[in-house]
């Protein structure tokens, strides 16, 4: 299946390489039709790809149907067991799906299921909620539409869509009493990147 350039793939490259650093165990959330997965599993040594979405894990099979160290889950994220200490995951991903998801109990899983050492990393959306978000989105609008164009256009690729609710403020607040420690940042294409290592002094919680 071929591959194709949004908002959101335009993290990808930056997400694969910092997996990359650990190897180890892989989790996507929000995996969609698996091309984040696809990019990921040459450097790690296992992935895995949850989505509610039936019909997109089902293009996400196809798309890996040739790859031996991936598995797919279709089902709802927060009902995901958490696994004892060697099962868990050297890298969590969760781009442009956080927002889908109530925001503290996602990020409380995502903390149960990041091994002691591993990192979280989460590319999502905020809701402008005051003049300064308005300023903000405002203020890059015409160079993200010249990104754009140089990149072919938004592709649109099939997969569910919601409003965010929070603002990159109550995100930060949010984060912050879940992942001590936590750096929530504003980047391009009205997106934001929280990036959080679990300590290894958690080893055996």
């Amino acid at each position: 299946m071929e591959t194709y350039w949004n908002h959101n793939t335009a993290f990808h490259d930056e997400l694969v390489a910092d997996a990359r650093l650990r190897g180890g165990r892989v989790l996507d959330i929000g995996c969609g039709d698996g091309l984040l997965l696809q990019r990921l599993t040459p450097f790690v040594r296992e992935s895995v790809g949850i989505d509610p979405d039936e019909q997109v894990i089902a293009r996400a099979r196809e798309r890996l149907s040739n790859v031996q160290n991936v598995s797919l889950v279709s089902g709802d994220f927060l009902q995901l067991p958490v696994p004892a200490e060697a099962g868990r995951y050297d890298t969590i991903t969760c781009v442009a799906a956080l927002h889908h998801m109530p925001l503290k109990e996602a990020l409380w899983q995502m903390r149960e299921l990041l091994a002691p050492g591993g990192k979280l990393l989460v590319v999502g959306l905020a809701a402008n909620k005051t003049l300064l978000d308005l300023a903000i989105s405002s203020a890059v609008l015409l160079p993200i539409r010249l990104m754009d164009r140089l990149h072919g256009g938004m592709q649109d690729v099939g997969v569910r869509i919601a409003e965010p609710k929070e603002s990159l403020r109550e995100i930060r607040q949010a984060s912050r009493e879940v992942l001590p420690g936590v750096t929530v940042r504003w980047r391009f294409y009205y997106r934001y990147l929280l990036a959080w290592e679990k300590p290894k002094s958690e080893q055996g919680k």
